[in-house]
C-alpha cells in the first residue's frame, strides 16, 4: 500500500470515528469536541500503545500524517468564525477586553516564571521563556465548545473571543521579542532584530487585513472575475488557495497560520459577492469534515509514557507535575481578576475564566519553537502536549458548568422577581401619596 492510499485509509478511519463519536457525545448531551478527542484516544493510539498494541494501530493509523493533513481544520474553524463574528460586538468589548487580557497574560507569565524557576529548577532566562507557554489561548477549542453550546453571541462569549485574539497576538510578540533577546544566536543589536521581526508580524497583518481585501475587491470590480467566472465555485478554490499560502508562509515566520486566517475572515466579511459564493459551502465541508479530523488529531497525539514524566535530572519527581495545574490557575485567576476590574459580575467572571482555560495552536507554536532553537527538550514538549490535551478535554465540560441552563434561569427568575418587588413598592408608594 503507497503513501497516498495509506492516507485514505487514515482520513477515512478518522473522520468516520469523530463523526460517530461526536454524535453520540451530543446526544448524551455533552459536547462533540469530547467524542472526537475519544475516538482520536480510541483509535489514534494511545489506547493501543497503552494496551500493547501498537502494531494492531499502525495497520490503519499513521498520527503524523494525519496531522499534517488535519492543520487545515483548525485554519478553517478560524477562517469561518472571522466571517461569523459580529465585529462591532467585538469592538465594544474592546477596552475591556484588552484590560482583561493584559491582567491574565501577565500572571499567566508570572506563573510559568516560578514554576520554571521553582519546580523545574531553570535559570532565569529558560524560566522567562517558559512563561511564554502559559499565556496563549487556543481561539478554535473556545470558540467551538461556545458555539456547541449556543453562547457565542453572549456578552462574555464575544468578551472571550475578543480576549483569546489578543492573548495570541500577544503571546507571539512576547515570543518574538524574548527568543530574540535572550536566545538570539544572530549577529547585531539585539533591539534591531527585535524590531524587525515585529515590523515583519505588522507587515505580514497589513497584508491580510488591508492589502490582500482591497486586491480581491478590485479583481472583481475590474474584471467580474468571481461573479462572470466560467467554472464552478471558482471562488471557493482562490480563497481557500490564498487561507492555505498565507498559512504557509505564517508558519514559515513563525507566526500562526490559523490566526491570520481569522484575520482574513474579519476583513473579507464584509465583502458580499466573495462570502455569498463561499461561505455555506466552506462551512459545510469544515463542519463536516476537516474540523472535526483536527481534533481526532488531538487527541491521537496523546502518545505520551507517563511512567517517564518527571524522569529528567532538572525536574523535581513530582515538580513536573505542576506545570498543568499552575499554567490553568494563573491565566483563570488572571482572567476572573481581570473580569472584576471591568465590571463583570461573579458568575460572568467565572465563564470567562473557564473560557480562556483551552491551549492548542499557538502553544504548539511556541512550544516547536523552543524546541527547533534547542530552547526546550522532549521533556519539555512532552509536558505542553499533556497541557494541549488537558485543555481541551477539560474547556467543554467545565464551560457547560457554568453556562448551564438551569444557573439562567435562576438568574432570569431573580431579576423578574426583583423588578416585581420593585413595582410592587413603587405601587405601595403610590398608594400611600395619593391616600395622603
Amino acid at each position: 500500500m503507497n503513501e497516498a492510499t495509506s492516507l485514505l485509509l487514515y482520513i477515512g478511519v478518522a473522520i468516520l470515528a469523530a463523526r460517530i463519536f461526536g454524535e453520540i457525545f451530543e446526544r448524551l448531551k455533552l459536547s462533540a469536541i469530547l467524542g472526537e478527542l475519544f475516538a482520536g484516544i480510541l483509535l489514534g493510539g494511545p489506547l493501543f500503545s497503552i494496551l500493547g498494541l501498537s502494531e494492531i494501530n499502525d495497520l490503519f493509523m499513521d498520527k503524523n500524517s494525519l496531522r499534517s493533513f488535519s492543520q487545515i481544520g483548525i485554519i478553517l474553524l478560524l477562517f469561518i468564525v472571522g466571517m461569523e463574528i459580529n465585529v462591532n460586538s467585538l469592538l465594544k468589548t474592546g477596552k475591556r477586553s484588552m484590560t482583561i487580557s493584559i491582567t491574565e497574560v501577565s500572571l499567566a507569565l508570572l506563573g510559568g516564571f516560578l514554576t520554571a524557576f521553582i519546580f523545574l529548577e531553570r535559570d532565569v532566562r529558560f524560566a522567562i521563556f517558559f512563561g511564554t507557554l502559559f499565556t496563549a489561548t487556543s481561539i478554535g477549542v473556545t470558540v467551538r465548545s461556545l458555539s456547541d453550546l449556543k453562547k457565542l453571541g453572549s456578552e462574555e462569549g464575544q468578551t472571550l473571543l475578543s480576549i483569546a485574539v489578543l492573548d495570541d497576538f500577544i503571546a507571539l510578540i512576547l515570543v518574538l521579542i524574548l527568543a530574540s533577546a535572550l536566545f538570539n544566536t544572530e549577529e547585531g543589536n539585539i533591539a534591531t532584530i527585535i524590531l524587525k521581526d515585529l515590523g515583519l508580524l505588522a507587515a505580514f497583518i497589513l497584508i491580510v487585513v488591508v492589502l490582500l481585501p482591497k486586491f480581491l475587491n478590485w479583481i472583481e470590480y475590474r474584471f467580474n472575475v468571481f461573479t462572470r467566472s466560467r467554472t464552478n465555485n471558482f471562488t471557493l478554490g482562490i480563497v481557500f488557495g490564498l487561507i492555505s499560502l498565507l498559512a504557509y508562509f505564517a508558519e514559515e515566520l513563525h507566526f500562526s497560520g490559523a490566526v491570520m486566517a481569522f484575520l482574513l475572515g474579519i476583513s473579507i466579511q464584509q465583502d458580499r459577492i466573495i462570502v455569498g459564493e463561499i461561505k455555506g459551502t466552506i462551512t459545510k465541508f469544515g463542519e463536516g469534515v476537516f474540523i472535526p479530523l483536527f481534533f481526532f488529531s488531538v487527541g491521537s497525539n496523546f502518545q505520551i509514557d507517563l511512567t517517564q514524566l518527571g524522569s529528567a535530572n532538572y525536574v523535581f519527581p513530582w515538580g513536573i507535575w505542576l506545570v498543568i495545574p499552575f499554567a490553568i490557575l494563573s491565566k483563570g485567576i488572571g482572567a476572573f481578576v481581570g473580569s472584576k476590574m471591568t465590571g463583570f459580575s461573579s458568575k460572568s467572571a467565572l465563564r470567562i475564566a473557564t473560557g480562556i482555560t483551552p491551549r492548542a495552536e499557538i502553544l504548539l507554536v511556541i512550544a516547536g519553537i523552543g524546541l527547533e532553537n534547542g530552547i526546550f527538550d522532549e521533556n519539555i514538549f512532552t509536558v505542553v502536549i499533556l497541557l494541549v490535551f488537558v485543555t481541551v478535554l477539560l474547556t467543554p465540560l467545565m464551560l457547560q458548568l457554568v453556562f448551564k441552563e438551569k444557573g439562567d434561569k435562576e438568574e432570569k427568575e431573580e431579576e423578574q422577581s426583583s423588578e416585581e418587588t420593585k413595582g410592587e413598592s413603587v405601587k405601595k408608594e403610590d398608594k400611600i401619596s395619593s391616600n395622603h
